[in-house]
């Protein structure tokens, strides 16, 4: 079989009969790792990996910063709606 040009990314199934091809039926896929290549898995991607996680804390963080902003208005425009709709008396 031939892998080849196909954008394939991650490491090569260890064990398998697409361990045992030629690295030629990988060429042209820069994301694959593992043997038959010569690139090894693992500390690049740890280190990706790592950078992700941080980056994903971050937007977390963000998102409940906006979410306790956007909470006290809410809130305070539900009290003077509240106190609005109370005060009006029908004639």
């Amino acid at each position: 079989m031939n892998f080849s040009n196909n954008m394939l990314e991650g490491p090569i199934p260890q064990g398998t009969q697409i361990q045992s091809q030629n690295s030629s039926s990988f060429v042209h896929n820069p994301g694959l790792c593992g043997a038959p290549l010569k690139r090894s898995c693992g500390e690049g991607k740890e280190e990706e990996r790592k950078q992700d996680e941080e980056k994903e804390e971050k937007d977390q963080v963000l998102s409940w910063i906006a979410a306790a902003i956007a909470y006290a208005p809410g809130v305070f425009c539900g009290f003077v709606i509240g106190h609005i709709l109370s005060s009006y008396r029908h004639d």
